[in-house]
């Protein structure tokens, strides 16, 4: 869809504006003196299409202005955008307005409230241009990344400003920054048309098709692998499977359907015993060996403990038979009633003592417990004999548990050698089975072969879509046309060495002669005339593809005094070309008529914006300005800034605030 500017505004923050209204389709010319604005045009139009840093040059300008707009028309309609000027000492601002127009005027300061960002800006007038997805890979062995063609790329299209129209080495608007030279020749081929417009989605094919080729190739692969590209892998298996029982048949076939057939039948294969878990058995007698060597121990308590009691019984009889002998000699004295003397010694206690009766008591009660005792002994005698035949059956079960514990294990280790076996005739037949299986699937080989093949064939020509050779081809087609459209038109404007047939060489970003003797490049041409005037014919070339292709790249190109090295200082404040000897008059008006003519072969769909010096009295080019800035008429009003302190160069100037011009 493409697009060219109707105007262009400055605003400052009191909200009043300085506008530029263009003309689409046609030349536009601003004419003036120095530090009236031309020059910063360039910087301002390329910062509200989505330049990152702020570039506008320290003066009044960039100390009045708050937001910058453009009315751009496309085919559809119009689009407005507005950027403010970065904060405070910063480069960069990412704030912006934009959004469709409907009106032919920029409207007031304020109804241009920032509503998105850069990025989305950039977005926006990419699809606006008709750019479709693109991506540019580098070749193998290249550690660059891959491009997309974008409405930044497409910029550097658009101007040339006063010191780059007139260089002799670079053809292209921020050619110096060391990145932009091969961007440029990387996304060129795309503006141009040599790699299509769904460049993008056949890549994004191309990798689905590669990836569904190699699927198949693996699977073709994977079957071959598992079949054998002989009877080798058959055979194979056969041998396992007569060895692990599986199969009776002991000598191979000699041919691939025999032996599938024997493998076939392995399949019929079940195991030859009932597995069984001993494990619950197992777990059981264990318990239950816990449990006797508990009550083992337990028992044994108990008969230590009786034992013990007999022990302190013995001792306690011992004790009880003396007290009872020594008690018993209370019957061999007599004592009258009231008597306190010793029944021994006869001597006379002081204080009282048993009498007869009291140890008679005693010995009573002694005898009578030591008969307790002595009744108790055969029973304790007994407990513990029980006690210690339990021990013994005790011990015998638990022998038992442990010959039944040692039994299992012993079947366990029979069993695990049956599973062992088992496992490896499963472990064929499992072999067998996958074997088979592939057999199968390589009997319809020739539905997959088919499928390899279209997958192939897809591949194949997406990536002769693709070729580079082809690329190549077309853009050398295309280059070669652009190549002719240089050489005529230069030959029109009298340029040095276009006598011989020049190109424009994408490889080095410049115009080439080629004479018999060998090539010259722009920067071996010499004069000042050459130099602008082949940076005219190259760039209206490429803009004259792109009009006649319908590519998507913006459809206008401003021009900053193209005529500067015809007019020496002193001329050039006065702008009068009738000052110009007739030689430099002549060659002034055939770079301007060239500049009209072929925009006006464009028919409309291209867009010249010119800031000059010169003011040529030529109907043509009167008719084709819009502005002239001379005196106090400038891009920015004087009432917007202070007034400077009046005074006079040394040659007689006025001295005004600089307007970032020249």
């Amino acid at each position: 869809m493409s697009f060219q500017i109707l105007e262009i505004a400055v605003f400052n923050s009191d909200g009043e504006r300085s506008s530029v209204r263009l003309k689409p389709g046609v030349v536009n010319i601003i004419t003036g003196g120095s530090k009236t604005g031309k020059s910063a045009l360039i910087d301002i139009v390329d910062y509200c299409l989505g330049k990152t840093d702020y570039e506008v040059a320290h003066g009044v300008i960039r100390d009045t202005a708050i937001l910058y707009a453009l009315l751009l028309k496309t085919e559809n309609g119009m689009i407005l955008i507005a950027r403010p000027i970065p904060p405070e000492d910063q480069q960069t601002g990412s704030e912006v307005f934009y959004s469709p127009a409907t009106s032919d005027v920029i409207p007031e300061l304020d109804d241009m409230k920032p509503n998105a960002n850069v990025k989305a800006l950039s977005s926006y007038l990419t699809e606006v241009i008709g750019i479709t997805p693109n991506e540019h890979v580098p070749p193998k062995g290249h550690s660059r990344d891959p491009v997309r063609a974008t409405i930044n790329q497409a910029r550097f299209y658009l101007y040339q400003d006063q010191n780059r129209i007139s260089d002799k080495k670079l053809l292209f608007y921020r050619q110096e920054e060391s990145w932009v030279p091969r961007t440029i020749q990387d996304t060129l081929p795309y503006f141009i048309g040599a790699v299509g417009d769904n460049q993008l989605d056949r890549q994004l094919r191309l990798q689905r098709a590669r990836r569904e080729l190699k699927l198949i190739e693996r699977k073709i692969e994977d079957e071959e692998a598992i079949k054998g590209r002989d009877n080798s892998r058959a055979i194979a298996l056969f041998v396992e499977a007569s060895q692990a029982g599986i199969t009776t048949i002991t000598n191979p076939p000699s041919d691939f359907e025999t032996t599938v057939e024997i493998l076939r039948g392995c399949l019929d294969w079940k195991p030859r015993i009932v597995q069984f878990d001993p494990d619950s058995e197992f777990g059981r007698l264990r318990e239950q060996r816990d449990s006797l060597q508990e009550l083992l121990r337990q028992t044994k308590k108990d008969i230590e403990a009786a034992k013990a009691f007999s022990r302190d019984q013995d001792g306690y009889s011992l004790e009880a038979n003396e007290q009872r002998n020594r008690l018993t000699a209370i019957g061999l004295y007599q004592r009258a009633e009231g008597d306190q003397s010793c029944p021994l010694c006869s001597s006379q206690l002081t204080k009282p003592t048993p009498n007869a009766d009291e140890v008679n008591k005693s010995l009573a009660d002694l005898n009578r417990q030591l008969q307790m005792v002595t009744r108790q002994r055969p029973r304790l005698d007994e407990y513990i004999n029980k006690k210690e035949n339990e021990v013994t059956e005790i011990r015998q079960q638990v022998s038992e548990t442990k010959a039944s514990i040692e039994a299992i294990i012993a079947q366990q280790d029979a069993l695990a050698a049956m599973r062992s076996e088992e496992t490896t005739q499963a472990r064929v037949v499992g072999r067998v089975s996958l074997f088979l299986e592939s057999v199968l699937a390589t009997r319809e080989t020739a539905e997959l072969q088919q499928r390899l093949d279209a997958a192939q064939q897809k591949v194949d020509d997406l990536e002769a879509s693709l070729s580079k050779d082809r690329t190549n081809e077309k853009l050398e087609s295309a280059l070669k046309i652009i190549g002719d459209n240089i050489t005529q038109w230069s030959r029109l404007l009298q340029l040095e060495h276009s006598e011989n047939p020049l190109e424009f060489d994408i490889s080095k970003l410049t115009v080439v002669s080629h004479r018999d003797t060998g090539p010259i490049p722009l920067s071996q041409m010499g004069s000042g005339e050459n130099w602008v005037g082949y940076h005219l014919t190259a760039l209206f070339s490429l803009h004259k593809w792109f009009v006649n292709k319908s590519r998507p790249v913006p459809r206008f190109l401003l021009l900053d005094q193209p005529a500067q090295y015809y007019f020496p200082s002193e001329i050039r404040k006065e702008s009068d070309v009738a000052m110009l000897d007739d030689e430099d008059r002549d060659a002034v008006k055939r770079m301007f008529r060239f500049i009209f003519d072929t925009v006006e072969s464009m028919d409309g769909k291209f867009q010249v914006i010119i800031t000059e010096h010169a003011d040529l009295q030529d109907e043509w080019f009167q008719e084709a300005v819009v502005l002239r800035w001379r005196g106090e008429d400038k891009l920015i009003p004087k009432q917007w800034y202070a007034e400077q302190p009046d005074g006079e160069s040394e040659e007689g100037d006025s001295i005004e605030p600089p307007l970032n011009d020249e």
